[in-house]
């Protein structure tokens, strides 16, 4: 499994992992403490470059990693499985 960088802590005790993008920008994905209905760290992560940072909930993440795999096997964002009508 490829892995973007050593898997740290924040002060909280949230698990982060810091990298660099292709640009050489400093990047981190950390967890969230958003705790909507499950303990802090599983609701939410926050993904970007320094300060801006996206927060992302559980469905957000599972598309986000749908679209992902999809442009990895394809080179595109697009499902050719589903339906046209489906796609937003």
């Amino acid at each position: 499994m490829a892995t973007l960088g050593p898997i740290g802590k924040t002060l909280r005790g949230f698990q982060l992992i810091e990298f660099a993008d292709a640009n050489g920008e400093t990047c981190s994905l950390q967890q969230s403490s958003l705790a909507d209905y499950e303990q802090p760290g599983t609701s939410a992560v926050w993904l970007g470059i320094g300060r801006y940072r996206m927060h992302l909930q559980v469905g957000q993440v599972e598309a986000l990693v749908e679209h992902l795999q999809l442009w990895l096997d394809n080179g595109s964002f697009d499902n050719p499985e589903l339906d046209p009508e489906a796609r937003g």
